[in-house]
């Protein structure tokens, strides 16, 4: 049958084109080797500060610059401590009282280190005042995805995905409706990403098992796409996106192993995919 539960898998989308210059930090914060995870750390951590220090009035930039945790703050990033600079930051931020342009930061900061209870918190807490702010509805969507709250997180997506009509926002949708089987939902975000434009750097990594493997992001869109209609009992329409799916990417793992166990059901043979399963598999889903 059919797996219901997304497996461990880890994705990482890399798409900048909707102007949130953040996502390809939130969705995978694991370096492979310490040297660049320090460097990956130490360009979060400035690039978020900058985000946040360029929304100040020239007023508050000077007072900034010249305040204490501030001062902290910017070290810590220089050495890619990421633990001291959130703490400096919450003292600046308490010191400076409610709805600082810093609390924006702290969200982003919380999101890299996997802080997802205290993203949502800030995330949340900054919309009130800003509620169409795209870097804090995705902050906000993809916490409480984290946290498994896939409803609430449909829900913020599916403002955010009418906002930038952004690829990515399309599969983040996609993934959250078919991980609830919100089945019919899930096709009409398809059918709607099939009408947008991809480049050829919209691209996405996934594991199955111990592998790693990268495809285009449309690929990854057509697979979810197909294991929806899979389990409409759309067979034959499941099959064509598979097969769309490896059209574009003939090294895709997962819709290849989907497709082959679609033929194999369609021929009667007991033959198994990767996963020791005879139905397709989850899409290229999250990490939790």
């Amino acid at each position: 049958m059919v797996r219901r539960r997304f497996g461990e898998i880890k994705k990482k989308i890399e798409i900048l084109e909707t102007g949130i210059l953040f996502r390809s930090f939130f969705l995978n914060g694991e370096s492979k080797k310490l040297k660049m995870k320090k460097l990956f750390l130490v360009a979060f951590v400035s690039l978020v500060y900058n985000s946040g220090f360029a929304q100040a009035s020239k007023t508050d930039q000077v007072t900034a610059k010249n305040n204490q945790h501030i001062k902290v703050f910017m070290q810590a990033a220089k050495s890619g401590d990421v633990a001291t600079a959130i703490t400096a930051l919450s003292y600046y931020v308490n010191a400076e009282g409610a709805n600082s342009v810093y609390e924006d930061t702290l969200a982003m900061l919380y999101m890299q280190q996997g802080g997802y209870m205290q993203c949502f918190y800030w995330a949340d807490k900054r919309l009130k005042v800003n509620p169409d702010d795209l870097v804090l509805m995705e902050l906000k969507g993809i916490s409480l995805d984290k946290l498994n709250q896939p409803k609430e997180a449909i829900n913020v997506f599916e403002k955010l995905y009418a906002k930038t009509k952004s690829p990515y926002h399309a599969y983040q949708l996609m993934e959250l409706q078919y991980s609830i089987k919100r089945l019919a939902e899930c096709l009409a975000t398809a059918n709607s990403a099939e009408r947008l434009e991809y480049k050829p750097e919209f691209t996405m990594t996934y594991n199955v098992g111990e592998q790693v493997g990268r495809t285009y992001l449309q690929a990854g869109i057509f697979n979810i796409q197909a294991l929806a209609l899979y389990d409409l009992d759309k067979k034959a329409e499941a099959k064509m996106y598979f097969e769309k799916a490896l059209a574009l990417d003939s090294n895709f793992v997962l819709a290849r192993q989907n497709l082959d166990a679609l033929k194999s059901l369609e021929s009667g043979d007991n033959k198994v995919n990767g996963t020791g399963n005879t139905s397709p598999t989850s899409p290229a889903n999250k990490n939790d």
